[in-house]
Formats: structure tokens, sequence, C-alpha cells
């Protein structure tokens, strides 16, 4: 008798499961994590690191009976022991092989995408008028008018609700011609008019942010590597003839 899935009202058995995990994009997900099981099989994680992590760090002995004290972990914290060995485990087996696998990865990674990492602060008038935008660049530039003000009257997105002032964002997301004019770190010179797609921009830098490795960027670009890493891996499966495929009978 072929078992069926469960959700609300519905009943899915396996053909429709799979036919699921195809039209709504599920099917890399899955693919990531079988190839994720095969890999963190081989990653240690030994009593007292799991002890260490479940304590917060403290230091104190392993109990001898581990069992005993995993059961009564999973019970104060209200996590069923089923749960606790699938998933929980399962997670921190992750999250160890993201340090061992990318870790000494992140200084060079910072350096190479460093540019990204930069935050900018800067204002910003947006037109769709050259001779306007024009105009009111000579404005700024040569008779002196409050950036804020001439924001306020002309600009056409939301950044005139604030002057102009546009809070900190990631060179990254900034149009390349505007990130470009940034990363010279003037502060205070007014560019303009930059074409962006059918927008003449008028901008002015107004405080650059250099992105340092912190603990939290740390963090980012491990998760970033693995993230790169497991998406090759994907894609290498997916693309190679016979890796994925339907059949019938039992799984092995």
């Amino acid at each position: 008798m072929s078992s069926c899935l469960k959700i609300g009202h519905r009943l899915l058995d396996d053909g429709q499961v799979i036919s699921a995990l195809v039209q709504y994009k599920l099917l890399d997900s899955l693919v990531g994590q079988v190839l994720l099981d095969e890999v963190i099989q081989e990653v240690p994680l030994s009593k007292q690191e799991l002890f260490h992590i479940l304590m917060g760090g403290a230091d104190a002995p392993i109990p001898d009976d581990f069992e005993g004290f995993l059961l009564q972990w999973c019970q104060h914290q209200g996590v069923q022991p089923d749960y606790f060995s699938a998933v929980m485990l399962r997670e921190l087996r992750v999250q160890k092989f993201k340090q061992l696998r990318f870790a000494h990865q992140v200084e060079s990674e910072f350096l190479r995408i460093k540019s990204d990492l930069d935050h900018v602060e800067y204002s910003l008038i947006r037109l769709t008028n050259l001779t306007l935008a024009q105009e009111l660049y000579f404005q700024l530039r040569d008779d002196g008018v409050e950036f804020a003000y001439l924001a306020q009257q002309y600009s056409l997105g939301r950044e005139r609700l604030s002057g102009g002032w546009v809070s900190p964002v990631s060179l990254s997301t900034l149009p390349i011609a505007v990130a470009t004019l940034f990363r010279s770190e003037q502060v205070g010179v007014i560019h303009g008019p930059v074409p962006v797609s059918d927008e003449f921009w008028i901008v002015r830098l107004e405080q650059f942010i250099g992105a340092r490795l912190t603990e939290a960027t740390r963090v980012d670009l491990v998760d970033r590597l693995y993230t790169q890493w497991l998406q090759s891996q994907v894609k290498k499966m997916i693309e190679t003839p016979g890796m994925i495929a339907v059949q019938s009978g039992a799984a092995e």
C-alpha cells in the first residue's frame, strides 16, 4: 500500500509529491540537502564538543551518563529526543562542516568582495528631465542652493521625504555608475546628472563606511561560501545525465 503526505485537507501520493517538488521549484533544495547528508557523515562531533555547545560554552565536566544528560537537556528545552537526533544534531554537523570547509577562505573572500560590502550614506535627486537635472546641478554646485530643498521640491522618489538623504546602503546595491563615483570616497562632492535607466541622478556622498572583517562579517562570508558551494554541487548533480530520475520500487 502506497503512503500519502497529508497537508491540511490535501492528500498527496508519491507521484504528486514529486510533481509538487518540481512545480514549486523545491527539487534543487531537496537535492542539496541529500548531497549535504553524504558530506556531513564524515564530520566528527565529539561528546565534548556537543556538551560545550549545549551548555553554551560553560566550563563543566562531561557527565558520565551522557545519554541521560541529553534526555534531560531535551526535556528542559521542550525538544523531542527524536527531533534532536534527526534535526538539531544534523544542523550542528552542518555548522561544523561550514567552519572546517570554508573558514580558512574568509580573509581572501573578504578582500575579493570588500568593495561590495562597503556602505555609503548619500543625498539624491532623481529626475527624468535632463535639462532640469542640469539646471539643478548647477544651482547646487555654483549657487549654493540647499540639496535638501531641491530634493524636496523635485526628486521623484521617496527620498524627497527625507530631503534627498538616503541612509546606509551597500555599494553593491547601487547603479554601477553611481557606485563607481562613490568609491573615490570624496565626501561632499556633487555629481550629475548621472544616467540611470530612464532617469538622471544628482548625488552627493555624505559618508563612506568601509567594510571591516568583524565576527558578524565572518559568519556572513562563511554562509556565502557555503551557499555558493552547495549551489554548484546541486547544479553539477542536476546536469549529469541519469543522476536524478523517477524510478519505481523502494529506495535503496
